[in-house]
């Protein structure tokens, strides 16, 4: 594993992004609506750190021709590329060490990636030197209890085989803490907060998000197959059990938005 950003699997990127758009309460494009927060100009340089698979590129798109999407994975950069978004430069690079002069963007964007790197605050001023003057840091993640409802599942379920889950993994840059470490080294910053919940009508649907993700949150090596049947056998029953008793199964998912300027 590389130092800086934990290395993500696009597939599983892309189950969670498609369940978002199947399945949240609020029929919001909250890729639209995180760029909507930008007073764009028209024109600005602008740095993806942590781009995945090029989800965002279009929406930048829009405002500018300037664009750069860095990854630490060459997987998801070749997703990425795979968009054709017209203007974009890729580079594979680290997100604690990001290969840019001082001064060289006007907008930077750090889209749910923060909480995967090791040196949150070394990627911070990383990000504040590479903005010029002036220049905008956009930082979207969850707040502290999104998704909780599905993690305690998880936690129960990992229990029952004698393991413990890890800590939510927003949790080491929610939109509550995070605000306080980027205030910490801007000065200044405005938390805009978008709320919004999973609504999952079956059981399939709830379990295909699980397993994209969440059932590797575990402390310690990875489930054997023993335990990994065990566990999925758990949570979906449990799922299985409030979509019966409910008619759907909602799951509070509230992210939003950290905005920062660079003094001067």
């Amino acid at each position: 594993m590389e130092r800086g950003i934990v290395m993500l699997r696009e597939g599983g990127l892309r189950v969670r992004i498609e369940t978002h758009r199947q399945y949240s309460e609020r029929d919001v494009d909250f890729f639209a609506w995180v760029v909507a927060q930008v007073p764009w100009r028209g024109g600005e340089r602008v740095l993806d750190v942590g781009c995945g698979n090029g989800a965002y590129l279009p929406y930048y798109a829009a405002h500018t021709r300037d664009i750069v999407a860095m990854d630490i994975s060459a997987e998801m950069l070749a997703a990425a590329r795979k968009r054709g978004v017209p203007g974009v430069r890729f580079l594979q690079g680290d997100a604690t060490a990001l290969p840019f002069p001082a001064g060289t963007f006007d907008l930077l964007f750090a889209n749910h990636v923060l909480f995967f790197v090791r040196d949150i605050d070394r990627a911070l001023e990383e990000a504040r030197r590479v903005l010029r003057p002036g220049g905008l840091f956009v930082a979207t993640t969850n707040t502290e209890d999104s998704q909780q409802a599905l993690y305690a599942l998880h936690a129960r379920a990992l229990h029952r085989v004698g393991r413990i889950a890890r800590p939510l993994p927003h949790a080491r840059f929610s939109l509550q803490n995070g605000a306080e470490r980027v205030k910490a080294l801007f000065g200044q910053v405005e938390v805009r907060r978008h709320q919004n919940a999973f609504l999952f009508p079956d059981v399939n649907a709830a379990m295909r998000y699980y397993l994209s993700g969440p059932i590797n949150e575990v402390v310690g090596p990875p489930l054997n197959a023993e335990e990994r049947r065990l566990v999925i056998e758990e949570v979906r029953d449990r799922i299985a059990r409030i979509i019966e008793r409910d008619g759907v199964w909602r799951v509070p998912k509230d992210a939003g938005v950290l905005l920062a300027r660079k003094e001067g």
